[in-house]
């Protein structure tokens, strides 16, 4: 089994598109790690402006940087 990269409460932004046209989009948070099983740790993810969470396999996901300068 995987283990995953990303922590409960980290902040990500997350890849819309497929490679080699990835379109990033920022300010998202972890709010839950599901199980990985044989494939790729995959993350439930919440956005302040949206209404709903998604999930997402680790592929899709970087740090955010910019988030360091939003907390607090």
């Amino acid at each position: 089994m995987r283990t995953h990269r990303y922590a409960v409460g980290q902040h990500v932004s997350y890849a819309e598109a497929s490679p080699p046209h990835d379109v990033w989009s920022g300010h998202y948070e972890i709010v839950f790690l599901l199980p990985a099983g044989d494939r790729e740790p995959q993350y439930q993810i919440r956005s302040d402006d949206q209404t709903y969470d998604r999930v997402v396999g680790e592929s899709q996901l970087q740090e955010d940087l910019g988030a360091r300068g939003r907390c607090g």
